[in-house]
């Protein structure tokens, strides 16, 4: 009996075991391709440029926050394609049309560097209308462009959460312009560009909900700590940085994923790239 009784124990931990190691191995993968997914941050001279991504606690799902950085090649000016955004859901499709998305975006981009970002959006709103595609979702798209007074910052905005500029004396704005988030039943929106001169010494914020957007607590408390961890980070590596701003927002397990991407301008004088 008492053989017996040993060795479904040792049955029920081995079976037990392999679940927890299977569950782990899942969460391992999701987080690698999702991290794989992931633009490689290029070196750009009289810019600082970095993101972070943090998955959500627990999940053995990848969501579909997403950022994206890349010059447009053909375009003498030297202009810089800046994106964050985020398809609705949290799973693999989500993961898969983030894909998707990026792909589409970067394409209409390098294909037609005269457009603007309001033009490239609503390009890809077609495609996605058109081929079916079925991706909704939030975003900022942006282009920089150095000009004699610093970057020129021209976005649009399809439903995200607004960016933030920190001034070099440390003043913080919302940039508040904003628009319907892009879905594929919704008819053809006509998008809009901004436009705002990030003056050297200068820091533009872009992140995704999950940074401000907790359960049962208001996201302006949140987007009010961001702008404080913002202002008063002037002289910080952007790094250390980001990595304050979530420190200071996260409230207990992370529920949702965050992406965030932070360009600082060269200071007058400072050494550039």
């Amino acid at each position: 009996m008492e053989r017996a009784l040993l060795a479904s124990l040792a049955e029920y931990t081995a079976r037990a075991v392999e679940r927890v190691s299977y569950v782990n191995r899942r969460v391992q993968a999701a987080h690698l391709m999702q991290k794989a997914m992931l633009t490689e941050i290029p070196r750009i001279e009289g810019l600082e440029i970095e993101a972070l991504y943090r998955p959500a606690d627990g999940g053995a799902t990848v969501g579909g926050d997403w950022y994206d950085v890349y010059p447009l090649i053909d375009d003498e000016s030297g202009t810089l394609a800046i994106t964050i955004g985020d398809i609705t859901g949290h799973n693999l499709q989500a993961a898969i049309f983030m894909g998707q998305v990026r792909t589409m975006l970067r394409q209409a981009d390098l294909d037609h560097p005269d457009y603007g970002p309001a033009r490239i959006l609503s390009a890809f709103e077609h495609a996605n209308r058109v081929l079916d595609l079925g991706a909704s979702g939030t975003m900022v798209h942006a282009h920089l462009r150095p000009c004699s007074e610093g970057w020129l910052l021209t976005w649009t905005n399809a439903g995200h959460i607004r960016p933030l500029v920190a001034s070099p004396d440390g003043d913080v704005e919302e940039l508040t312009e904003h628009g319907l988030l892009f879905h594929p039943d919704f008819p053809a929106l006509s998008r809009l560009d901004h436009r705002r001169l990030l003056e050297p010494g200068s820091t533009l914020l872009m992140f995704t909900d999950g940074l401000v957007e907790h359960r049962g607590l208001e996201m302006d408390v949140f987007i009010a700590r961001t702008k404080r961890v913002l202002a008063a980070g002037g002289d910080s590596p952007l790094p250390e940085l980001l990595r304050r701003i979530v420190e200071e927002n996260v409230v207990g397990t992370g529920e949702d994923d965050i992406a965030l991407l932070a360009v600082r301008l060269a200071g007058p004088g400072a050494p550039e790239g």
